[in-house]
């Protein structure tokens, strides 16, 4: 069983953590409201406002986010106007290299005007230590490429995930599978502040199976996915072919159990770069095999500000 700890953010500017912050153990932060309350306000009848918390692990510089407030609803017409806020938890995985935490928090809403609140020690941020068991990390990482600028500001993780599934085919009768056909499945939405024609996305990949050896690694291009309120590029689509079985014939390969990238972006002959080496974790062959890519196990998936 996964070890969890709790930070509660009290509303007279006292932290409490309750047991230890381990690797691959899961973290939960509880906030109370008061400490943010001024960015929040009434737009057409409807309560706006949100606090967002971050939390950045070290020493990869990885950041996870979600909100530690839900909505109140007037359930007199459904689905119901917002009436108001109270303080919902947000959990995360601990990644199994880290070794600090560094949390802050965001009061924001958006109307024709924008409210901007921060709780984070004056710029300094909250730090908290993790221990348990030794960090984990690949002997060949991705590595950062040489002339590359770091600019989280030009280039960012949006929103990534993996998963791995089995796509062998089911029987037409809904039989068992008669065979595996195991393949991880990543997806990375990338946000950039500018693009022009030419411009070029890129994701470095590598795999590694349960022991961090290094099992496969690729470069792959993100797609110019559109534009909206900011310019997207994506990719999604599969990074890793393992084992394969059909009746009388086994192909095995190793079992990946974690993927590493590197997100670049080339505008106006600069390459740019958030500077983060993203890491997502993968269950065993073992527990995907047995299921459908309708029912595929979700290794990890989070939403990044831009």
């Amino acid at each position: 069983m996964k070890s969890k700890a709790t930070i509660q953010f009290l509303g007279d500017w006292r932290e409490f953590q309750h047991g230890m912050i381990e690797r691959s153990g899961r973290l939960k932060v509880e906030y109370d409201m008061h400490r943010l309350p001024h960015c929040f306000t009434t737009w057409h009848g409807a309560g706006l406002g949100d606090i967002t918390a971050y939390i950045r692990f070290h020493p990869r510089g990885e950041v996870v986010s979600g909100s530690v407030i839900a909505p109140v609803r007037n359930q007199e017409s459904p689905p119901g106007i917002i009436i108001g806020h109270v303080p919902a938890p947000f959990e995360t995985a601990v990644p199994d290299d880290a070794a600090q935490a560094e949390i802050w928090f965001h009061n924001f809403y958006q109307t024709s005007t924008r409210c901007d609140a921060w709780d984070s020690r004056f710029g300094s941020n909250y730090w908290f230590e993790i221990d348990g068991a030794p960090a984990r990390a690949p002997m060949q990482p991705v590595a950062y490429r040489s002339g590359a600028i770091t600019s989280p500001e030009t280039v960012n993780v949006l929103e990534h995930s993996a998963v791995k599934v089995n796509v062998f085919p089911p029987l037409p009768e809904g039989g068992p599978r008669q065979g595996t056909d195991l393949q991880t499945m990543l997806k990375v939405t990338a946000w950039v502040r500018e693009t022009t024609l030419g411009a070029n996305a890129w994701i470095d990949v590598h795999a590694f199976d349960d022991g961090d050896k290094l099992i496969h690694s690729e470069t792959l291009t993100l797609p110019y996915s559109g534009f909206g309120p900011v310019f997207h590029y994506e990719f999604s689509g599969k990074v890793y072919q393992g084992s394969t079985a059909t009746p009388g014939s086994v192909q095995p390969r190793p079992d990946a159990r974690k993927i590493q990238y590197r997100l670049y972006y080339d505008i106006n002959y600069q390459v740019f770069t958030d500077g983060i080496l993203h890491q997502l974790h993968l269950p065993e062959d073992a527990d995907t095999s047995a299921h459908s890519a309708h029912s595929a196990h979700s290794a990890h998936s989070h939403k990044t500000p831009h």
